[in-house]
């Protein structure tokens, strides 16, 4: 006994002593982390510097690098022991984790100071080591004679249909003045639009309707005027080349080869006296495009322009919005037709073999006409040995072994320009940060729908991106890389996106070498960065077995992000410390793993949690500990009530899922520490959503959370007597408040007795209190700050809600599911002039009834959904003259499309007209005056529905693009 008092004795005594050293150490440390700091932001700086003047491997290497830095100083950082009271003891027995820590210090401080110093020597642009910058560049800068280098491209399948639609859009408009249109053909990298514009090209450079036709090559004009230039001297060329039906020889115009004058015709010029069609390709910048415009006549002229590129906003521009035709991808008969065809060089019937495992390639190519010509390039060298076995190589490995930037074998040269497409993908984005947001996308599998939202807060999670996260997708989808699948909100807005399977494997490839993602696929081997030291940061498990996770062995330690398809999430995740993002939808096995949920309340750092259609049931009061999450998704589970801990976690910004919120005492500090959250910490922004009823009310939450911008509620219309009486849900409920047959005996107590925090409540400061069904709707108007999105999924709440708007409203987007009654009057609804986005599922309002929204003036997004379709198709959807002036954009989804009349000056900001009627087929007799409708640029039909529009979108003036809309995926709700 005495023993053990000497040494404790001896302990504290050295721990006294060690007090000032102890300071010294603390200083230290502090110190260290803050030159780090002050070192990393000089070399980010510096590397944005230098991403701007020189791109290359090099580059590449030195980005991810930096990278892995600064994961390795976070994670350090992050798992930082501070010793407490009880520390002093361990720095007495030589145990104190700070110097190790120093050490660790000392060791980031040299890598920054290395990675500093390599940067300030590196200069100027430097060599590709993949071989394939120099072939692009050249590439770029031509601009010969288009009918010897792209020749075969004009025997793509399906073209015909698409050249005619080119062919229409260069004739006059019945009524159109003299003025010049462009034409834009936009599309991804390798989808045909060259050879589209070629094969115009080729029908009209032999022929006399124009003056004159050019061609010219956009690529590398990025200083000021350069593609004018180009434009110039293509026009001048062709002008020179071929002589004028009204000159005579003496009189033709002069060129610089005869010697003649060298006053030379501007632009203008040339175009106000002659009708000349030009074709510029690939035009990637607006600003290169606007110098070439603006020395253009605006009126006086019949000539053409058709551009093609790769950039929805520059093909926008062009065209001004209209006249914008968009490539789609190859049918699965015309991809066949092209491939087979490619292989054999000639038509020719493959054998039953070769189909049967060739079916790979198909799914991969994704109808894309570069893919499908370059693998059936590939496979025509084999000649008459083809074999099956070929075919199923070729299939699996197509990603792997032929578009990897790296591999320089020689019999896969037919894929250099393919591989060229899609390196010029990622080598375009306009910095680091979007290059990256490209490469999480590996993260996802084949054919699975991205929603967008979801995307931006994990990326937001990861710290990969800022506030403008958003821009970053944007970009993505802006230049054909990432595809919209479902489009909401003026056409704008991509609910869902996909990967196109050829670009999605060149990402895959390059985010592993990269070290970005790391997959495990089926029963394939791990694929992981070569490099390493590099630990696994993100994880994507598809279609595999949760013992597959087992196989990362120590690289589960530095595992920032884990996300599971189709799979058993695995038993344990304690050495995943440092994850972020927690991805489960889906997974199996969690309804009765209660151990396993507990278990992942130990991920202090966790900051998206996904478990969305995990069949759960409960969540642990542990959550608490989750002090750092930002986004939980429960929705499609059995959770049906919400632990209070949740509502109080400080960080949650979105929370979504089908439930009930927490029980609030009615007083105590358990109440005032509620309330007190509510009001001055939380930063709850979505809320969708939670289960109401006639007895229940959330007013805690949706009248004190003061940064909560987004509601999704479900009024439980059932009748009251079939829930029993349960507690007041707030302290605000006071007993003479409550209905008689509610009401209890008082208590006796004083107010002194009752939290202060309901006092506080504004709902007490008010004549009348929350009550019955009206709760929901009374809190909405008591609110400090208006919400900005509201969805409700009840008839009676829907009735009660549109009754009591009043302008001007300060919701700008409302989704009303249920019957109603009737819609508020004109004069009401001309005040509400805020309201941009409105959408309404199954009210079972006529039409006609319908054609009243006219008068939100601020409207610019209406979506009408309805199943009932003989009362909704009574009446004419009537839209008067500056009806509807703002909306944008309009969606109907019904079995038959209603009739529709839209007289002169009505919808004049429309562009996007949604008609997803998959038992309407002709337009004529149901839509009377879409002429009318002057900025239409785009009609989005039911995969069901005839071509009979393609007649009505080529009387229209601007013949807006015809598209058919994607199916929904399976199981997609209305949210």
């Amino acid at each position: 006994m005495s023993s053990i008092v000497r040494l404790v004795f001896s302990m504290v005594a050295e721990a006294c002593s060690v007090m000032e050293k102890d300071k010294e150490r603390h200083a230290k440390l502090y110190g260290g982390l803050r030159s780090i700091k002050r070192e990393m932001e000089m070399v980010i700086a510096l590397m944005k510097d230098k991403d701007t003047e020189c791109r290359g491997a090099v580059q590449e290497i030195r980005f991810q690098q930096l990278q892995e830095f600064a994961y390795d100083v976070e994670d350090f950082v992050q798992g930082l022991w501070d010793p407490a009271a009880y520390g002093k003891l361990l720095v007495a027995i030589r145990m104190d984790p700070r110097t190790e820590q120093l050490r660790s210090i000392d060791q980031f401080k040299e890598t920054i100071s290395s990675l500093a110093n390599d940067l300030k020597h590196h200069q100027g642009a430097e060599p590709n080591q993949q071989g394939e910058d120099t072939d692009h560049h050249q590439a770029a800068a031509m601009s010969g004679d288009p009918d010897e280098e792209y020749a075969e491209e004009q025997q793509l399948e399906a073209m015909d249909r698409p050249k005619s639609k080119i062919v229409e859009l260069l004739k006059p408009s019945l009524g159109e003045g003299q003025q010049l249109r462009v034409i834009s053909i936009v599309g991804c990298r390798g989808v045909g639009k060259t050879a589209l514009a070629r094969a115009v090209y080729a029908k009209y450079s032999s022929s006399d309707e124009f003056d004159c036709v050019a061609w010219v090559v956009a690529s590398g004009c990025n200083k000021k005027k350069a593609l004018l230039d180009k434009v110039l001297e293509s026009v001048r060329a062709d002008l020179a080349r071929r002589p004028a039906p009204h000159h005579t020889e003496g009189n033709a115009p002069s060129t610089e080869a005869e010697g003649a004058s060298t006053a030379k015709p501007s632009l203008q010029d040339i175009l106000s006296d002659k009708r000349c069609l030009v074709f510029i390709d690939d035009v990637q910048q607006v600003k290169v495009w606007k110098d070439t415009v603006d020395a253009c006549p605006k009126l006086g002229s019949k000539s053409r322009i058709v551009v093609t590129t790769s950039v929805l906003s520059v093909a926008t521009a062009c065209s001004s919005g209209s006249y914008v035709y968009r490539m789609g991808y190859l049918s699965d008969g015309d991809s066949k037709s092209l491939f087979w065809r490619r292989v054999y060089g000639c038509q020719k019937e493959p054998p039953y073999s070769l189909v049967t495992d060739s079916e790979s390639i198909f799914s991969k190519c994704g109808g894309l006409p570069l893919a499908l010509t370059s693998v059936a390039k590939h496979l025509n060298i084999i000649g008459e040995k083809l074999e099956s076995t070929h075919c199923r190589e070729v299939g699996q490995n197509l990603g792997k072994d032929y578009l990897s930037a790296g591999n320089n074998n020689t019999t896969v040269s037919v894929f250099k320009e393919m591989r060229r497409a899609l390196r010029h993908c990622y080598d375009s984005l306009p910095d680091y940060d979007h290059r990256s947001c490209m490469l999480y996308l590996g993260i996802f599998p084949k054919g699975h729908q991205i929603k967008s939202k979801s995307l931006v807060r994990r990326l937001k999670a990861e710290g990969l991106v800022d506030n403008e996260g958003c821009k970053c997708f944007d970009e993505l989808i802006d230049r054909c890389i990432v595809e919209p699948v479902e489009i909401c909100n003026n056409s704008v807005v991509a609910k869902r996106c996909q990967v196109h399977s050829v670009v999605l494997e060149y990402i895959i490839q390059r985010s592993v070498a990269k070290n970005v993602v790391t997959l495990i696929q089926d029963h394939e081997p791990v694929l992981k960065g070569s490099t390493t030291e590099a630990c696994v940061r993100r994880l994507s498990i598809q279609s595999s077995t949760k013992e597959r996770f087992d196989e990362l062995d120590d690289d589960k330690s530095a595992l920032r992000s884990l996300t599971m398809f189709n799979t058993e999430p695995p038993s344990d995740l304690q050495r995943c410390k440092m994850l972020r993002i927690l991805d489960l939808e889906g997974c199996n096995g969690l309804d009765l793993d209660q151990e396993f949920l507990e278990g992942l309340c130990e991920l202090l750092l966790l900051k998206y949690l996904n478990l969305r259609r995990t069949r759960i049931n409960k969540l642990p009061r542990k959550m608490e500990k989750l002090q750092r999450l930002e986004t939980l998704d429960i929705r499609e589970t059995r959770v049906e009530r919400l632990p209070m801990q949740v509502i109080m976690l400080p960080k949650l910004a979105y929370l979504f899922g089908k439930f009930q919120l927490p029980e609030v005492p009615t007083k105590g500090k358990e109440a005032d520490k509620l309330y007190e959250f509510l009001k001055k910490k939380s930063v709850l922004h979505t809320l969708a959503g939670f289960v109401t009823n006639k007895r229940r009310s959330p007013e805690h939450v949706i009248l004190l959370a003061r940064n909560l911008k987004k509601v999704k509620v479900w009024c439980n219309d059932t009748p009251a007597d079939a829930f029993p009486d349960p507690e007041p849900v707030s302290s605000s409920v006071a007993a003479s408040d409550r209905p008689s047959s509610t009401r209890r005996p008082r208590s006796g107590k004083t107010r002194g007795v009752v939290s202060q925090a309901h006092y506080d409540c504004p709902w007490n400061k008010t004549e009348e209190r929350p009550s019955n069904n009206t709760d929901f709707i009374k809190l909405l108007k008591m609110r400090v700050t208006p919400l900005e999105s509201l969805s409700i999924i009840s008839s009676e709440v829907c009735n009660d809600f549109l009754g009591s708007l009043e302008g001007p409203c300060t919701i700008s987007s409302i989704k009303l599911r249920g019957i109603l009654n009737s819609l508020p009057d004109s004069n009401k609804l001309t005040e509400l002039g805020r309201i941009k986005k409105l959408q309404l599922f199954s009210t079972g309002l006529t039409i006609k009834d319908l054609s009243a929204l006219q008068c939100l003036r601020g409207l610019e997004y209406l979506k009408m959904v309805e199943h009932n379709t003989d009362r909704f198709c009574n009446g004419v959807f009537t839209v008067e003259k500056k009806g509807f002036e703002s909306l944008k954009s309009m969606c109907i989804d019904a079995p038959k499309l209603p009739k529709m009349q839209f007289k002169e000056g009505s919808m004049r900001s429309l562009t996007s007209l949604y008609l997803l009627c998959p038992n309407s087929e002709l337009p004529s007799g149901t839509i009377e005056g879409i002429s009318h409708l002057a900025n239409l640029s785009e009609v989005i039909l039911h995969s069901a529905m005839e071509q009979a529009w393609e007649t009505v979108a080529n009387g229209h003036p601007n013949r807006p693009c015809v598209k058919r809309q994607p199916a929904e995926p399976i199981g997609n709700t209305v949210a």
